[in-house]
């Protein structure tokens, strides 16, 4: 067997951004395909994630400070060198455990471990120079420029804050962008098939795990200490599923019943799917769509895991279900394809993959997926569409549309479904859930009806 390479973190981390930036590849992949294929011990481990998805959320922000510490356009710097001044700078400006001194030191160690040795005291004095400068910064005036001053301060595209300066207004736009930058609380869903969650949250305690009750679902749990919950036993046995709070919320408001025939329109992984299966007490027909086999594999997976034995998986696009099974379902779960904006706290890679065209295009899918759900579901049945994103055009405008071209579907009051303080944000379409108010992943959430007769 081939032995790993032993490397720190700040090596590990370089390797990921770098594939990051060269392959187009996704944060999280590339960082662990890094950590598996390299000998690290976990102190380091944590720290290259911790610098990695720092460097990722920061990234323009970083990339503003070398600038402005060094005197060179990003452009002119060599890749490999610019990559190791994301680290350093985010060591130095973000993060507060690591000194200073230490700082300097370890990203001029990592210079010299490359083939670009020679420019070390090219790295050196920028990061010295970062060390003099770090409280004299000129940051963009907020007053006179408050589009600048939001994207370069908190690191998102300019584009995306001005969406939403005109959206929210400066105060909102300054929170919703900051709540970005914090890493998001991790929860899990107790899998009532098997145990409660008295139980389980017991059985966590046992194993090292601290976790609390959830507020917004009852069978929802916060964690606040954990390690790897895959190698757990209730995890492997499956009484408890990793899943947001605001995911968990969707498949309370569609409020599936036993013996119900159930589409969950984009299913895979399965979280979603496995919750009505659950809320269903495992009675009645679920059938889970997805247009990509290996990722239905995965919902399979979930089922067996969880002892769920109500679902058919099958390859189909949501958009052509109209043509195969027209008002064959009591309730419809479509959580589509969006931009992803509600869950950057999750994927900061985001922001920088997203272009505004994109979300147009998304809508665009979006209403045809929602007009042929509409069509097979059965006269008084229920249809609940959600996105994790907040955008007008994927949400409101969306369920809009529909409620234009098709007269026998209405909106319906979600608000019993809700935490009671969220219920006043409910509105004729649907609810957003925004990270800086309601402190869970940004989500919309809109539940439907169609008419028993025309």
């Amino acid at each position: 067997m081939t032995r790993k390479r032993k490397i720190d973190a700040r090596e590990a981390s370089l390797l990921a951004l770098q594939r990051v930036e060269a392959d187009d590849a996704y944060v999280n992949l590339a960082l662990d395909e890094v950590l598996s294929s390299h000998s690290l011990d976990p102190r380091d481990k944590r720290l290259a994630a911790e610098i990695t998805y720092g460097v990722i959320t920061y990234k323009l922000t970083l990339d503003w400070l070398i600038e402005k510490v060094s005197g060179r356009p990003i452009k002119k710097l060599d890749k490999p060198i610019h990559q190791i001044l994301r680290i350093g700078f985010y060591q130095l400006f973000y993060l507060d455990r690591v000194p200073p001194a230490a700082a300097v030191h370890a990203t001029v160690e990592l210079v010299k471990k490359g083939k670009k040795r020679g420019l070390a005291p090219f790295v050196n004095g920028v990061m010295r120079g970062a060390l003099r400068k770090k409280e004299h910064l000129p940051w963009p005036d907020k007053k006179k420029d408050s589009a600048n001053y939001l994207s370069v301060r908190y690191s998102h595209p300019l584009w995306l804050v001005r969406r939403w300066l005109n959206r929210y207004g400066p105060e909102e736009t300054e929170k919703l962008v900051a709540a970005n930058n914090q890493a998001a609380p991790l929860s899990i869903r107790v899998n009532t098939l098997r145990t409660d969650r008295d139980t389980l949250l017991s059985e966590l305690t046992a194993a090292g795990v601290e976790a609390v009750p959830s507020s917004v679902v009852p069978e929802g749990a916060l964690l606040t200490r954990s390690g790897r919950l895959t190698e757990l036993a209730p995890y492997r046995e499956g009484r408890f599923q990793v899943q947001g709070e605001s995911a968990m919320l969707t498949s309370r408001v569609l409020d599936p019943q036993a013996g119900d025939a159930v589409l969950d329109g984009c299913s895979a992984p399965g979280g979603k799917t496995t919750h009505l299966a659950q809320l269903m007490n495992n009675s009645g027909d679920i059938l889970a769509l997805d247009i990509h086999p290996h990722r239905l594999e995965l919902v399979k997976a979930n089922c067996r895991r969880m002892g769920v034995d109500i679902v058919r998986t099958q390859c189909l696009d949501a958009r052509e279900i109209a043509n195969e099974k027209p008002g064959s379902f009591d309730c419809i779960l479509l959580d589509v394809p969006c931009s992803g904006f509600g869950v950057i706290r999750r994927k900061p890679d985001l922001k920088w993959r997203r272009s505004e065209d994109d979300i147009r295009k998304l809508a665009h899918v979006q209403c045809n997926m929602l007009q042929a759900a509409a069509a097979v579901l059965k006269p008084g049945g229920t249809l609940v569409y959600s996105t994790c994103t907040n955008e007008p055009e994927e949400t409101d405008e969306v369920v809009e549309e529909l409620l234009k071209n098709r007269d026998d579907m209405v909106p319906d009051d979600l608000r019993p479904y809700l935490p009671q303080e969220w219920q006043q944000d409910a509105g004729k379409s649907g609810i957003h859930l925004l990270p800086h108010i309601h402190g869970v992943d940004g989500f919309f959430i809109s539940r439907l009806k169609k008419h028993k007769s025309r």
